[in-house]
């Protein structure tokens, strides 16, 4: 169908126009939604990307702190023994000595 400017549209080209015009905003549709999808994807990928990261890094920081607590706690019981039992030596040598007055 071959239309110049001075031609008036008839009903069937009107129509016609009409179902093309929806046919290219169906594929304009189709087309966004494919890139939206692909850049949402993208971005997902990115931020789980960041995230595996920082939990490896602050895993790394929770172990050494967990290992250094582990190292205080067995200091303190090391030294704290001997304590324990000075105090306790000490304890027996004053009721021995209530009991020798």
């Amino acid at each position: 169908m071959t239309m110049d400017n001075d031609t008036p549209a008839s009903k069937a080209d009107l129509k016609a126009t009409s179902q093309e015009l929806k046919e290219s905003i169906q594929q304009l549709k189709q087309e966004l939604k494919e890139y939206i999808d692909e850049r949402t994807h993208d971005a997902e990928t990115r931020l789980l990307r960041g995230f595996a990261d920082y939990s490896d890094s602050a895993g790394i920081r929770f172990r050494k702190l967990e290992a250094d607590v582990s190292n205080i706690d067995a200091s303190a019981s090391q030294r704290l023994g001997p304590l324990e039992k000075q105090m306790t030596d000490f304890k027996m040598r004053l009721i021995a000595l209530e009991g020798a007055n």
